[in-house]
């Protein structure tokens, strides 16, 4: 008796084959246009497979998913925290360490934005129109997109006190509590100010950080707001 697969099977055969040939992941959409079938139907399949370790699924930002085959998963997760630990020593070494300085990464991450930073993120969010309030929640986008681990988490919400501001929340942050790690809060902070100001020139933004897990925090939050009044640098 020859078995026949279904046609849940046959699609979910498709996906694995498809996914085989691209290392680099797929998209839900890539994936629906890859094996002839409509994006709702392949975000179902997709679901299925990786409930069942079939395939290795990976967030990037809150709205987009990425999708590799199996073997992919444990050098995903190697990596990440390879590249976490890097980054860390790094910070430790520079900041804590050698200018024993951590707010020198405020300017640093100003500056980065500067040097090419901004327009990785313009390209990145090209048909999205630049304001106050959306440019804040692309940068949170940006945020999960950049760092290499999925568990750290964004979310921005506008600051009940102050209609031009919101405070942007990084959930597991790589600072890791660790005050020898505290520059890579401050980093952030240059960076969401000079690529926020560089996308909405000449508007300037004032960026806080008002909570941070070094100083015992559950996250770090950052208030972000709007100058009133554009200055000159």
């Amino acid at each position: 008796m020859i078995l026949v697969p279904n046609r849940s099977e046959e699609y979910q055969l498709k996906i694995l084959n498809v996914l085989e040939e691209e290392d680099l992941g797929l998209s839900i959409s890539q994936i629906a246009e890859k094996i002839g079938l409509n994006r709702n139907s392949t975000a179902k399949y997709l679901e299925i497979m990786a409930e069942k370790d079939l395939i290795y699924k990976r967030e990037q930002g809150p709205t987009q998913k990425l999708f590799y085959p199996i073997r992919r998963s444990k050098s995903f997760e190697a990596r990440a925290d390879a590249m976490v630990r890097f980054y860390q020593t790094l910070h430790a070494a520079l900041f804590y360490d050698l200018l024993g300085d951590t707010k020198k990464a405020r300017e640093i991450g100003y500056e980065m934005a500067k040097k090419g930073v901004t327009e990785l993120y313009t390209k990145q969010f090209a048909n999205y129109e630049f304001k106050f309030e959306t440019v804040v929640h692309l940068i949170s986008i940006a945020v999960g997109i950049t760092y290499p681990t999925p568990l750290v988490k964004t979310r921005v919400h506008r600051n009940p006190k102050d209609k031009n501001s919101f405070i942007l929340e990084i959930k597991n942050c790589i600072c890791d509590g660790m005050k020898e790690y505290k520059s890579i809060c401050e980093i952030q902070a240059g960076l969401f100010k000079g690529v926020i100001e560089d996308m909405l020139a000449p508007q300037k933004v004032n960026v806080e950080e008002i909570e941070c897990r070094v100083d015992g925090a559950e996250s770090c939050k950052y208030l972000i707001r709007k100058l009133e009044e554009p200055t000159d640098s």
